[in-house]
């Protein structure tokens, strides 16, 4: 073989591994990302749930005061009698 020939070989090998080893980075990240999605998703829910939550329990502590003032209401109305 000729020495040109035998050094475009080794090149090309040399090429082929540095492109193999790129693209198995990138296949990394690729897999990286997408659980960092699929954690950012996750992340979404939960908040949503804990909206959901932290509204009921506005709505409660509406209720809850309501009932306060109309036990002191009762209180009032029963001391003036």
């Amino acid at each position: 073989m000729e020495a040109e020939t035998k050094d475009f070989i080794e090149n090309v090998d040399s090429w082929i591994k540095q492109i193999r080893s790129e693209f198995g980075q990138i296949t990394d990240v690729s897999s990286i990302v997408e659980e960092n999605v699929d954690n950012v998703q996750h992340n979404y829910e939960l908040i949503y749930e804990l909206k959901e939550q932290v509204d009921e329990l506005k709505a409660e502590i509406k209720a809850l005061k309501l009932m306060q003032l109309l036990q002191i209401k009762e209180g009032l109305v029963k001391k003036t009698h």
